[in-house]
Parts: C-alpha cells; structure tokens; sequence
C-alpha cells in the first residue's frame, strides 16, 4: 500500500499531493504541468519533496521531520519514463538483464529470456534500442522494470509517444501484465480514454492539488458531464 502525503514547491504554484492506493491501477489525471510527472518522480526518490512523508508497504521512503529520504534504487519502485530510458549501448537483453541485480549472476540469462518470452520481445534479444520501434522501446523497458521486481510501478505517460494502432495493441498487454503481477501501479497521463481502459480508479490534480480517487466510471462520466455543459455553453454565445 501506498501513502503518500507531501508538498513540493514548483514555479508559480505549490504541489499538495495525498494519496493512499492499494493493490490496484490508480490513475493521476491532469493538464500539461500540473504536476503529475513531479507526483511520480517524488514517490519514486528523483525529487525531493519540501515536507511530508511516503510510506510504501510500511516503509517509510521519504519524511521530512525524520529527515528520511531512500535512495530510489533502494525504494522498490519502477519507474517508466516517457522516453523509456533503455541504455543505448546495451541490447534488448542486456538491458533486461541490468535489471536483475538481486538474482545471482548465473540465474540472470535465463530470466531475462523467460521476460522477453512474456513482453513477446524474444526476437529483438540482440537489438540495441536506437533499431527499436517506440512500442518495442516500450516492452522492453516494462520488461526490465518487471526484472526488479518491484513493490509499486509508476508509468509516466507511458502511451504519449505511440499511434493509435500501437496503443490499442499494448493498453491490453500492459493491463494484463501489471494486474497479472498484483502489486500497485500509478499512471499519469493526461489522456481521459487510456486512464479509463487501464485504471481501476483516478485522481485529478488541478490548482496544484490533487482531488480523492474514484471509480474510472465515475471519471468519464463527470469528465463527458463537464465537456457537455461547455459545448452547451459555447453554442448559446
């Protein structure tokens, strides 16, 4: 379980951000800079909070009166960058395998084939990622995230860069493989559709804070109740 209860200062605004997620797919919606990206990447140990606390499964990761602040490679969190963040000079595998330093060096080979078998990227084990295509790029990457075996996974606008036949292609391996694997997941993207096909329930950060989560369902509605009054306004004009 995630608690997560922190401010972060940003330019113009202050960040307020508190959730508590379970075992399911949790959606963060929001406009372009609204700090879904920071939310992510303060849970995940790249930035520094100014105050408050994040605990993951009971450990505490970061507080600021204990002055507490894990490592993020401690932290047992994966973290999928918008760019994927494959190391250029490693193939397909090599990068899989870099993920897998808590198993013993010999067992790692193996592994790796049996993730590539899973994400269907077995045919690219020899590829270095600047051959890959962005849905490649992107298997590979929850393939090594999947390799650390982490606690929470954090997907940063994980669907931003690919086209539409792409998507619908990878929103159903990315759902199956993340609940298939039963622990927790944030996704921020700012994309109504993919949060609704991929998440359980959403929060909204708008004003710098982010509102309660509820139900995808109850998402969409209020998001097409909302659009619908604009349109109904902009046509009385």
């Amino acid at each position: 379980m995630l608690y997560a209860d922190f401010r972060k200062r940003l330019s113009g605004c202050e960040l307020n951000i508190h959730l508590e997620t379970g075992d399911d797919m949790t959606g963060v919606f929001g406009a372009s800079g609204a700090g879904k990206s920071m939310t992510l990447k303060c849970i995940a140990g790249i930035e520094r909070p100014d105050s408050g606390v994040i605990r993951l499964n009971g450990k505490v990761l970061f507080d600021s009166d204990k002055r507490i602040n894990v490592k993020p490679q401690e932290r047992g969190v994966g973290y999928l960058f918008q760019d994927y963040a494959l190391f250029p000079n490693m193939t397909v595998k090599g990068n899989i395998i870099a993920g897998l330093h808590r198993l013993p060096r010999r067992e790692r080979p193996a592994k790796a084939d049996e993730l590539m078998e899973r994400f269907r990227i077995a045919h690219l084990s020899g590829k270095h990622p600047d051959s890959l295509s962005g849905g490649e790029k992107q298997r590979t990457a929850l393939a090594r995230i999947f390799a650390s075996s982490p606690e929470l996974i954090l997907l940063d606008e994980p669907f931003s860069s690919l086209d539409t036949v792409l998507k619908c292609e990878l929103i159903p391996m990315m759902k199956d493989a993340i609940t298939s694997y039963g622990k927790g997941c944030l996704m921020a993207s700012h994309d109504v559709n993919e949060l609704c096909a991929v998440c359980k329930g959403v929060t909204t950060i708008t004003d710098g804070a982010n509102s309660p989560i509820i139900p995808a369902e109850e998402f969409m509605r209020d998001i097409r109740d909302k659009y619908a009054s604009l349109e109904v306004l902009s046509s009385t004009r």
